[in-house]
C-alpha cells in the first residue's frame, strides 16, 4: 500500500471514532432525563428484562405513575387501642348501654357497695357458716321448685310450648319424688335436665320490647325498665305472693332473700373483681347476661 493510501485510511478511522463518541455523548443526557432511566428497576422488572431482554411497557408505565404520584406527606394512621402492662384492658371496647340516669345510678351503686360490704356480705358468710352446704343447696332447690309457675307462664307467653312442658314435668317429678324439691331427680332425666330458666322480663324481650334505660335498684342491684316490670310480674306469679297468710308470705320472702344472698354476693364479686370501674363492669355483665337470656 502506498503512503498516500495509508494516510487516507488513518483519516477515515479517526473520523469514524469521533463520530461514534459524539453520538454516545448526545444519547446519555436524554436517557438520564427519562423517568424510566431514573427509576430503580424492581425485582419483577429485572426478571422481565432477563426474560424479554427489555423492560415490560406495563411495568415501565406503573413505575412512571408511582414516581409521578408519590404523595409528599405520610398519611396518618388511625389510632387503635391496645393492651399494655400498665393498662391490660386498653384494647377492650366499652359496651354501649342506654344509661341516661348514670349519675343517679352511680349514687345508688355506691350505697349498695357500702351495704354489701358491711351488711350483706357478712350476712352471706354467716349464713354459710351456720347452714351446711347440703342444707343451703336443698333450700335453693325448694325455692326454685316453688317458682316453677313463673317459668311455665313465661315459656307459654313466648310460645315455647315444649319448654313449658319440660318445666311442668320438672315440677311434678321434683315435687313428688324429690319431696317438694329438696332433691332434684329431674337432673337425672335427660329430657328435663339443663332446661334454661325463664322469667317475664325475658318474655317481654322476645316480644320485641326494648330493655329501656339501665337502672340500679337499692339493695337489689342492676336492672332495666323492662326487667323492673318483669320483676313485678314474677312476684305476682310466685306462690309465695298469693299462698298463705301475710305473715307466712313475709317469712317466705325473708327466707328466700337469706338463702339466695350468698350466691348473689358471689356473682357480684365475680363481675366486679379487678375491675377499674366496678359500676361499668357490673353494668356490662348484667346487660350481656340478660341479652343472652332473651336470645336462648
Amino acid at each position: 500500500m502506498s503512503v498516500h493510501s495509508r494516510r487516507l485510511s488513518a483519516v477515515f478511522c479517526t473520523l469514524v471514532v469521533c463520530h461514534a463518541g459524539a453520538c454516545m455523548a448526545a444519547e446519555e443526557p436524554e436517557a438520564a432525563g427519562t423517568p424510566e432511566a431514573a427509576a430503580e428497576p424492581s425485582a419483577h422488572e429485572k426478571s422481565a428484562r432477563k426474560r424479554h431482554g427489555k423492560t415490560s411497557p406495563k411495568h415501565a408505565a406503573q413505575a412512571h405513575r408511582a414516581q409521578k404520584h408519590t404523595p409528599s406527606k405520610t398519611r396518618k394512621k388511625k389510632w387503635t387501642p391496645v393492651a399494655t402492662p400498665e393498662d391490660p384492658y386498653g384494647d377492650e371496647a366499652e359496651m354501649k348501654v342506654y344509661d341516661p340516669f348514670e349519675k343517679f345510678n352511680r349514687g345508688v351503686f355506691a350505697f349498695n357497695a357500702v351495704l354489701y360490704k358491711y351488711v350483706t356480705k357478712p350476712l352471706a358468710k354467716f349464713t354459710e357458716f351456720i347452714l351446711p352446704a347440703p342444707v343451703l343447696t336443698a333450700a335453693n332447690r325448694v325455692i326454685d321448685n316453688v317458682e316453677s309457675p313463673v317459668r311455665i307462664t313465661s315459656s307459654l307467653l313466648q310460645g315455647k310450648g315444649h319448654r313449658a312442658a319440660q318445666e311442668t314435668g320438672k315440677l311434678l317429678v321434683n315435687s313428688t319424688i324429690g319431696i317438694g324439691g329438696i332433691w332434684k331427680p329431674s337432673d337425672r332425666i335427660e329430657s328435663l335436665a339443663k332446661v334454661p330458666s325463664e322469667d317475664i322480663g325475658q318474655a317481654f324481650g322476645v316480644w320485641g320490647i326494648p330493655s329501656g334505660p339501665y337502672l340500679v335498684l337499692p339493695a337489689l342491684g342492676p336492672s332495666s325498665a323492662r326487667d323492673l316490670v318483669g320483676r313485678a310480674g314474677d312476684s305476682l306469679l310466685s306462690p309465695t305472693t298469693w299462698v298463705g297468710s301475710t305473715k307466712f308470705r313475709n317469712y317466705s320472702r325473708a327466707g328466700k332473700a337469706v338463702v339466695e344472698n350468698p350466691d348473689r354476693m358471689k356473682t357480684y364479686d365475680a363481675a366486679t373483681e379487678d375491675a377499674l370501674d366496678k359500676y361499668i363492669a357490673l353494668r356490662e355483665a348484667y346487660t350481656s347476661y340478660r341479652n343472652a337470656a332473651v336470645d336462648r
